[in-house]
């Protein structure tokens, strides 16, 4: 990797994600991408920038500003700085509480068991269409107050918001945004005029806060709930189950001890981050290291080259089960830390608990599983695994 400036898509693709990030490590852990933006790989770094929000804005998420989104839309919370990101996290701070998480807790684990129940034995199947998948979707519709008939909806959208990033203009993923934003904006008017206790209802309650959001503002909240509550779930239980099906001896320790799923859960969340990366803009100038951040500068806070930092990690790229366990960064840091941390930790043990449970052994299927495009998210659009 020579001095100046790198090419962070280029180095992914020709080098692969483990080489290029093992070379940021070793040579450049913070540089300027030939896109003008710059690359924070280092854990400390990363910590150091996801914490001082007054000088590294969330705002560069939108574009700046915090009003560009999909469809025209913002994503408030996402792209939002204390003290108005404070106010928009209480919104739906009663929802994520540890009590409100206990009381999810039975449902979750009986969708699992039930998911799990319906796989067969010795016959290869999609885990993400089986899975993955499913599980997630049907808890945060629910969360939402959407009926069950269009839960599914939420991943054909979710798939067009991400989606959307690779050819802006094609005509079915259009038609699809569009479906989303009028049936949001239809969710949000009928839950101002007879609130619940979904999620939907707290964005759109009056007097609770001195925060009212707007109709635009209610609809890309919605969609930033419905990406984030599958997305990562999804992504972090393909990405550990694609690790366990060349892992046979820790599938046979989880069976010995379910104890351990935690510890694969996390090692999965630090060793394959779901998100990536995320993006800060420098409001001042701000030396980090040897480098001077120009006010203005957009820094692209590489969560996943964080995760494995070699001054943190012995052999970072591995996936070791029992790697003594320590903080990362893949639900973010300091204010901005994921709201839904742990309900994604609760519905991916919910679904290794019930899996471990039902199987013995797991493995791969005659093909290989099917990446997400892009670089932002990790994940699996299809991971083709035989259970035994």
């Amino acid at each position: 990797m020579a001095d100046g400036e790198i090419n962070l898509r280029e180095g992914l693709i020709k080098s692969g994600k483990d080489d290029f990030i093992a070379q940021l490590h070793e040579e450049r852990p913070l540089c300027r991408d030939v896109n003008g933006f710059w690359i924070a790989s280092r854990f400390e770094d990363v910590r150091a920038i996801l914490l001082d929000y007054a000088r590294f804005s969330s705002s560069a998420m939108s574009g700046g500003g915090g009003q560009a989104g999909a469809m025209g839309i913002g994503f408030p919370l996402l792209t939002d700085d204390p003290p108005r990101h404070s106010v928009l996290r209480g919104l739906l701070a009663k929802a994520f509480t540890p009590a409100a998480m206990e009381a999810m807790r039975p449902a979750i684990e009986q969708l699992a068991n039930d998911l799990a129940a319906a796989i067969p034995t010795d016959e290869e199947i999609d885990i993400v269409e089986a899975m993955t998948t499913p599980l997630p979707v049907a808890v945060i519709a629910g969360m939402m107050g959407v009926p069950n008939e269009r839960a599914m909806d939420f991943k054909r959208w979710s798939n067009a918001i991400m989606g959307i990033q690779d050819n802006p203009f094609e005509g079915e993923r259009i038609r699809m945004l569009m479906e989303l934003r009028a049936y949001f904006s239809q969710l949000s008017a009928e839950r101002r005029a007879r609130p619940g206790d979904d999620l939907v209802s707290a964005l759109t309650r009056v007097g609770d806060t001195t925060e009212t959001l707007t109709d635009d503002q209610v609809v890309g909240f919605c969609i930033l709930l419905m990406i984030a509550g599958n997305e990562t779930t999804t992504n972090l239980l393909g990405n550990l189950l694609n690790r366990l099906a060349e892992a046979p001896d820790d599938w046979a320790a989880m069976r010995s001890d379910p104890s351990l799923i935690e510890a694969a859960i996390e090692e999965s969340l630090r060793v394959d981050s779901p998100a990536q990366m995320i993006i800060r803009r420098a409001t001042e100038d701000v030396v980090l290291g040897a480098e001077t951040i120009k006010a203005g500068d957009r820094v692209l806070v590489y969560l996943a080259s964080a995760n494995r930092d070699p001054s943190r990690w012995d052999d970072p790229a591995n996936f070791e089960l029992a790697r003594e366990r320590d903080r990362h960064v893949a639900f973010g840091h300091g204010v901005h830390t994921c709201i839904g941390a742990p309900l994604a930790r609760m519905e991916a043990k919910a679904a290794m608990t019930s899996l471990v449970a039902r199987f013995a052994c797991i493995a791969r299927g005659a093909e290989r599983g099917v990446r997400l495009p892009g670089g932002l998210l990790f994940g699996f659009r299809s991971l083709p695994v035989v259970f035994g």
